[in-house]
């Protein structure tokens, strides 16, 4: 009966059961390879693997390691690189390393990196989240060799203040290091960052993005925090004066340095740089004399009215050729507006959106 199953709830009739917990599962080897039982035709899918479970840090806004004693559990390279051989010969689209930290261990990562190189004779795109701090020049040239196609780095804020209050440590010199060498060998990765984390103001946050825009990374994202479950920042809700949508997603609505406000434009923020944020005419424009990214950002925001609630990503596909026009007007507004020579970014604007079309099109 489902009901012996420990450490699940379940709803039975009007009746909702918690189970007591289960027990810590020590070796994930114990587990079957869950994809294997899939039925159906997994051509040009998104596979989702995992080399390990849980995290060794402990960011208060993360759920990672749900109160474990063990906070970081590995499956064996064999057992890895076996599963990664069988998807890779299969007709599949991509395959996501869905570890908290791919290169968590540096040497372990870089194992299995050669390991796709050498099996990879398609090129099948990885993607996963790494540790800019970890990435040294050799990691890098393996995950170019290896076939990522995609790299989350986690900033989320540069302020010390927040950062001690979040229990996130960052190293930034070797953050920026890191970095340095994702660029070096031309992989695409996406910076993030978190609004609304506990501590952080308006101001601090645009120190965050303004730093974040200065690495010139391929990708810049911003999500608001998160107040879940089963964290450490959800037990200290009530000392930090956090207040959070009851609901999942648990967005965050104010805390005792943000108010409702706050957090309303940090939503506007997030939607401005998910539209604009990847634009080089865009970021060149953060980088003239007396203005910066957040500043472009903030006229965006002033500009279209904010526009929180933006298209969905189909929608999104279809009318890149209107939003490319919209930047554009955007880009002659801001330029009238700051008194900049408007010649070199109508050009540059010209040249970037008609490569977009060209980009686009190919890929259809």
């Amino acid at each position: 009966d489902i009901a012996q199953v420990k450490g699940i709830c379940f709803r039975r009739e009007s009746i909702i059961f918690d189970t007591e917990d289960a027990p810590i599962l020590h070796d994930l080897n114990d587990l079957a390879p869950p994809l294997r039982v899939l039925d159906g035709d997994t051509k040009g899918r998104i596979i989702c693997l995992e080399t390990q479970r849980g995290c060794v840090f402990r960011c208060n806004f993360c759920f990672y390691n749900k109160d474990l004693s063990i906070r970081n559990r590995r499956f064996d390279l064999d057992r890895v690189k076996a599963e990664i051989l069988y998807w890779l010969r299969q007709d599949i689209a991509e395959i996501y390393l869905m570890d908290p930290v791919f290169n968590l261990n540096a040497a372990r990562a870089k194992d299995i990196c050669r390991f796709i190189a050498e099996h990879n004779q398609r090129h099948i795109p990885f993607h996963t989240e790494v540790w800019a701090e970890f990435i040294d020049e050799e990691m890098a040239r393996l995950l170019h060799e290896a076939s990522f196609g995609f790299l989350e780095v986690g900033l989320q804020t540069t302020d010390v203040n927040v950062l001690a209050v979040a229990e996130r440590r960052l190293k930034l010199a070797r953050f920026v290091e890191g970095v340095g060498h994702l660029k070096r060998f031309n992989l695409r990765f996406e910076v993030h960052l978190i609004y609304g984390l506990p501590g952080e103001t308006r101001a601090t946050f645009r120190d965050s993005l303004n730093f974040a825009a200065s690495l010139n990374a391929p990708d810049v994202a911003v999500f608001p925090l998160m107040v879940l479950p089963g964290t450490e920042l959800r037990r200290k809700a009530g000392i930090l004066k956090v207040e959070f949508d009851p609901e999942p997603p648990y967005y965050i609505r104010s805390h005792y340095t943000m108010i409702r406000e706050d957090i309303a434009y940090g939503l506007k923020v997030a939607e401005a740089v998910r539209r604009i944020g990847d634009a080089w005419t865009i970021r060149l424009l953060g980088r003239e004399k007396g203005v910066t990214f957040a500043d472009v950002v903030d006229e965006w925001i002033d500009w279209t009215g904010g526009e929180p609630d933006g298209p969905s990503v189909h929608e999104e596909a279809e009318d890149q050729a209107k939003l490319d026009e919209k930047i554009r007007q955007f880009v002659g507004h801001f330029c009238t507006r700051k008194r900049i020579p408007t010649k070199f970014y109508e050009a540059s604007s010209a040249i970037e959106f008609r490569a977009r079309t060209k980009s686009a099109a190919a890929r259809v």
